[in-house]
């Protein structure tokens, strides 16, 4: 009886085959991840979406909670009237702030109408040979036997006419039936917006009051002997998080500061203030302040009877493109990854990662993904990352990521270390 060992059907197999086998099965095992997330991925949606106001008032509630605090202690309130008070002075901030805007926004409008009018006047008196070339158009083609208005009635009597006629009204028809389905649908939008809005304001208040007991809760939640790391991980959490809201606060007051004074400069002065606000709200969203800023201020130039010739609105929009370029790039290159990315230690392509993401779920998406890609960021690195880089800097000897060191360098180490043989004469 043989003493050899039965080998096993996998080991009897060609080495080409088994590796044929391998790449069938992770082909296989690929597309049956890809089809079991094509067919949950609506229910993951559906949970994103109903998770998201819960999402957004705990974020409001743990950027607010300081601030409800500091009024407790100041005006001696209980928590309750804290947080009315905070919700009464946001009320007035934006009943006052739309009191003002608003008739900006329709002095704008009309101004924009106005200035419309304006250029194509001026355009009309300033080239009176449009209408001479057109009427020369008009004479050379009689010349040709060619009379367009004779063309046009015979063709308003025409078989076809009648026909495109019939398709036109049909084409109506669908037209104010797609008319209405987009009204509905904006209306539907709308609705659901302000209902969402009001469902993360109702759970921002209830989180807000409770606040305070949200710790006593989760010490009770998690073991006694996890205690320490999962506070540890939560403090962490809130270092990164206020970074980034600390980081993201001063990078919009510098875009709008930015926005304003170069406004000024180029003579708009007069709505530098408002452009500039809208450039530090739009910059919530990272490397979107510059844009957010510079399209009004575009638009301005465009529609505005502000400029006495053409040539003067030409070198103003240019102006403002330059302006825009200018911010966004000062934003991107400099703010961002010096205030934002090093207050959040995030990397710009994790932030324009997370950005891509979020845009996935419109805009409050977008505002709260990069938060979330802070939070994502401590987990990871809490309970994966630190572990599989200190083994690899163990294994490779290098200190860090940046670190260039490849085979090259251990390979002269080992010719340095290598004995040298001294020959000996016989």
């Amino acid at each position: 009886m043989s003493d050899t060992p039965e080998k096993s059907p996998i080991q009897l197999l060609d080495p080409q085959l088994r590796r044929i086998a391998l790449i069938i099965g992770v082909m296989v095992i690929a597309a049956g991840g890809i089809l079991a997330l094509t067919l949950v991925w609506p229910v993951v949606q559906m949970i994103v979406r109903s998770l998201m106001p819960f999402v957004v008032g705990l974020i409001f509630a743990y950027i607010f909670d300081p601030i409800v605090t500091f009024i407790q202690v100041r005006l001696r309130l209980s928590r309750i009237a804290g947080v009315l008070f905070l919700y009464l002075c946001f009320i007035l901030a934006i009943t006052a702030f739309f009191a003002l805007l608003l008739p900006i926004l329709i002095k704008q409008v009309g101004g924009a109408y106005h200035g419309t009018v304006a250029v194509v006047t001026s355009l009309l008196e300033r080239n009176p040979e449009i209408q001479a070339t057109w009427d020369r158009v008009r004479e050379w083609l009689r010349e040709q036997g060619i009379d367009l208005d004779t063309m046009l009635f015979d063709v308003a009597r025409s078989e076809g006419a009648r026909t495109a006629a019939a398709t036109t009204a049909m084409s109506g028809a669908k037209v104010v039936g797609a008319a209405l389905i987009f009204f509905y649908t904006t209306v539907t939008s709308i609705f659901g917006t302000a209902a969402f809005l009001v469902f993360a304001v109702l759970v921002n208040i209830y989180l807000l009051v409770d606040f305070s007991k949200i710790r006593n809760l989760m010490e009770v939640m998690t073991p006694v002997e996890h205690h320490e790391r999962s506070f540890d991980v939560l403090a962490k959490v809130d270092v990164a998080v206020g970074g980034f809201i600390r980081g993201m606060l001063i990078c919009s007051l510098l875009v709008g500061v930015m926005t304003f004074v170069g406004l000024t400069a180029l003579g708009m002065g007069r709505f530098a203030a408002l452009i500039a606000v809208m450039a530090a709200l739009g910059n919530l969203i990272p490397y979107m302040g510059a844009v957010a800023g510079g399209v009004p201020a575009l638009l301005y130039v465009i529609f505005s009877s502000g400029y006495e010739s053409m040539e003067a609105r030409v070198f103003a929009g240019i102006g403002v493109l330059v302006l825009t370029a200018v911010i966004q790039t000062v934003e991107s290159l400099y703010f961002q990854p010096k205030i934002v990315g090093k207050s959040a230690q995030l990397n710009p392509i994790t932030v324009l990662f997370a950005l891509a993401v979020g845009a996935n779920f419109g805009l409050l998406g977008m505002i709260v993904a990069v938060p979330a890609a802070c939070i994502v960021r401590v987990l990871l690195k809490e309970f994966y990352w630190d572990k599989r880089e200190l083994d690899w800097r163990k294994r490779t000897g290098k200190t860090g990521l940046s670190d260039m060191k490849g085979r090259s360098g251990r390979k002269k180490r080992k010719r340095k270390e290598k004995p040298v043989e001294i020959q000996t004469d016989d």
